[in-house]
């Protein structure tokens, strides 16, 4: 029966000596100026990091998402001075420890403090916040440059941050999304895809208005009815209302 009481070994899954070559070849490069940040320090000098989500994403795609875990080894309270019921000041420092799969971890020191703050509750929530999430990337960086270990070089930063960074452009189809959203989304798609077949859809030339059809010719006087009708006309006389109307009608 195992002892409660007894503390659990972590599984070890060692790494072949080409993940390990592949592992440093990532850990060796340098970050690129998308991933810093500034902001002002004491003295009024700009200090650069990382910002510990994308310090936890670069983590993830290094050593996979089930590649890494860290652990509290411990955590002190320095001092807590309450001066007002609504005024309290704390500080406070983490030890950190981050694990790889294959056992190997590095472990580092983060400090959390607060001035001012109107109650105990929100003093040491964020203080151990602000302590755990500094001793995390303090940690990670002693695996390698990628994980922030090249900020320290300041003949880097000084190349890093002349480079000029485009910010990408936000793809609505890389958000997960709850199915009914989805749904309704494809659903609007597929409603409006005629629509849109409809608008794009090439017009039909114009009809040509038809011409009326060419009069018919002449029909040709028959020989006979000539030779009447010039009997016809020699015999009433030219001036003669018979004659007048023949030639007329022919």
């Amino acid at each position: 029966m195992a002892n409660p009481f007894e503390e659990q070994r972590p599984h070890i899954s060692a790494y072949t000596a080409q993940e390990i070559a592949t592992l440093h070849s990532k850990l060796e490069k340098q970050l690129g100026p998308e991933y810093l940040s500034a902001r002002k320090g004491p003295s009024g000098q700009t200090v650069h990091y990382i910002t510990a989500d994308k310090c936890i994403t670069l983590a993830n795609e290094i050593f996979g998402f089930n590649g890494w875990s860290s652990s509290v080894q411990n955590l002190q309270v320095d001092f807590v001075d309450e001066e007002t019921p609504h005024k309290i000041n704390l500080g406070l420092h983490v030890i950190v420890r981050v694990t790889l799969r294959d056992g190997t971890y590095h472990e580092d020191i983060g400090y959390g403090h607060i001035e001012n703050a109107r109650t105990k509750a929100s003093a040491f929530e964020k203080a151990k916040k602000e302590g755990t999430t500094d001793a995390l990337k303090r940690a990670l960086r002693q695996f390698g440059n990628v994980l922030g270990n090249c900020i320290y070089d300041k003949a880097y930063l000084a190349k890093a941050t002349k480079m000029k960074v485009v910010q990408p452009k936000f793809n609505e189809d890389a958000l997960h999304r709850h199915p009914d959203f989805a749904q309704k989304k494809s659903i609007t798609a597929v409603e409006s895809k005629p629509v849109m077949e409809a608008a794009v859809a090439p017009q039909a030339p114009p009809q040509q208005q038809q011409q009326p059809p060419p009069p018919p010719p002449p029909q040709r006087k028959s020989q006979r009815m000539v030779a009447v009708s010039r009997e016809l006309c020699a015999n009433a006389g030219d001036n003669s209302d018979v004659g007048r109307v023949i030639r007329r009608f022919w």
